[in-house]
């Protein structure tokens, strides 16, 4: 096929046409290859800081996940000590205050259970006297006697057991104010 419409160049204008041509492609491909290593620098640039960013990020998330997780371990174990020790608090004050509360109700009790002993010893004492009484005026002396004996001693007994319960509320109230 020949291109006779074509104007005739010579071997060595299409030589340095050629070169030319090569010439300019090759320094195109340079640009192009410096253009795409400065984009690819710059890709890598942008990426490392992308990265350096994510890390920090990442890292800063890691130390406050800790610090958080530290935290709430810390609180709760803290929450659990303050629990424990109120609850310890707590259930010594309530065994304390049982153990006092059950010895005072066991001293007014006692108290109690004397008096009436006291009490019983005495009316029976009082009715083995009435019986032995030959006449109507030694019963009558003996009921006086023992009504005034009797008055007196229930007297000492509501006295006693007064100063007890008031000596044992003080005592429960001054412990519960120190606390």
């Amino acid at each position: 096929m020949t291109h006779d419409h074509l104007p005739a160049v010579s071997d060595g204008a299409r030589r340095e046409m050629a070169e030319g041509a090569v010439r300019k492609a090759r320094e195109a491909y340079e640009r192009y290859a410096e253009a795409g290593e400065q984009a690819l620098n710059a890709a890598e640039t942008s990426f490392a800081q992308a990265f350096e960013g994510w890390r920090q990020v990442m890292h800063a998330t890691r130390e406050a996940a800790t610090q958080l997780s530290e935290s709430q371990v810390a609180q709760t174990r803290k929450a659990r000590e303050q629990w424990e020790t109120a609850g310890s608090r707590l259930y010594n004050a309530f065994e304390d205050d049982a153990g006092r509360m059950m010895a005072a109700m066991r001293e007014i009790a006692h108290r109690m259970l004397v008096a009436s002993d006291t009490n019983v010893r005495a009316s029976l004492d009082f009715a083995e006297e009435l019986a032995k009484a030959s006449d109507p005026r030694d019963m009558l002396k003996l009921q006086v006697a023992f009504l005034q004996d009797q008055s007196r001693r229930i007297t000492d007994q509501v006295v006693d057991l007064h100063q007890t319960t008031t000596r044992l509320a003080r005592e429960a109230v001054s412990r519960a104010e120190t606390r």
